[in-house]
């Protein structure tokens, strides 16, 4: 097989494995991914939707001043300044890639209110069902692509390697069966690491694989010690733990410690919107003290 034939293999079947995969055409594209029908990926779990200053008296630099404060000024700032300032059209793109987004009685979009942003910018689909409307209509749009070739039910467990480069994956199938790919390029896009964690909100799959694999090989690393605990999650007992979606905080759900008092007064700002690593943190302080948090919809 000649060199420029060989498939770009992208490991993964959540929004960034299925946007690389789209944006690669006319490039043959070989799709990986755990899941035959690309479910199990943190994407298809988001409830929450996407943030984009599109609301007339919003702006890209109000939305990227939200950013920089929520990230404690440790932001790259000439990364936020693109993320936000292509948002907007990023939602106009997934729209014509058949995401349905949720709209108003007079046909426009309806913005919800998350923590962090001092204004209401976060567009959603199906309530708080976005990220699996995200998954199912990009994936329908790759799986009708002619240049990529589909395949789930493998898991990814080695990159090869060749004078240094990485030129394909080893596959194993469900059934124990390994396979050696050739590949003009190979694409990570295996999610998080939360399963790593004695509690998490990500699938059972988010278990850092990619991210070994990488380091394996020899890929550089940036900002690991950066980690991002979604502050409500339902206390049950188990591993993987129910979201609680932030958009409930966003329409006047209240944080309330055991004795019915808001647990975040006076600690921020924004209050029960504060950034997610302030309501995380005090979160599991209050539950390292031996108290409970309460999500208070009642209004």
């Amino acid at each position: 097989m000649r060199r420029e034939r060989r498939p770009i293999v992208v490991v993964g079947g959540g929004v960034a494995g299925l946007v690389t995969a789209h944006a690669a055409a006319p490039a043959p594209v070989r799709l990986l991914c755990r899941a035959h029908d690309g479910s199990g990926s943190a994407s298809a779990l988001a409830q929450g939707g996407i943030a984009a200053a599109i609301e007339p008296h919003d702006s890209t630099a109000a939305h990227a001043g939200d950013t920089i404060e929520a990230g404690a000024r440790h932001n790259d700032a000439t990364a936020v300044q693109w993320l936000t300032g292509e948002a907007p059209g990023t939602i106009a793109w997934l729209q014509q890639q058949g995401v349905r987004f949720d709209r108003g009685v007079d046909d426009s979009l309806q913005l919800g209110r998350e923590g962090g942003h001092g204004a209401a910018r976060i567009v959603h689909a199906g309530g708080d069902a976005t990220g699996a409307a995200l998954v199912r209509a990009l994936r329908a749009r790759v799986q009708s692509s002619a240049h990529v070739q589909w395949r789930g039910g493998v898991d990814v467990d080695a990159l090869l390697l060749r004078d240094g480069a990485v030129v394909g994956v080893r596959t194993c199938d469900e059934r124990g069966r390994r396979q050696h790919m050739e590949a003009a390029a190979v694409v990570l896009a295996t999610g998080g690491i939360g399963a790593l964690f004695a509690h998490t909100s990500n699938p059972v799959g988010a278990d850092g694989a990619g991210l070994a694999l990488g380091l394996a090989s020899g890929a550089a690393s940036r900002d690991l010690e950066f980690m991002q605990f979604h502050p409500t999650a339902l206390d049950v007992h188990g591993h993987c733990l129910p979201l609680i979606t932030e958009a409930l905080r966003g329409a006047g759900a209240r944080l309330l410690d055991a004795a019915g008092q808001p647990l975040m007064r006076g600690l921020h700002p924004l209050g029960d919107l504060a950034p997610r690593d302030v309501v995380a943190r005090r979160v599991w302080q209050m539950q390292r003290e031996g108290g409970k948090v309460w999500l208070d919809a009642t209004a």
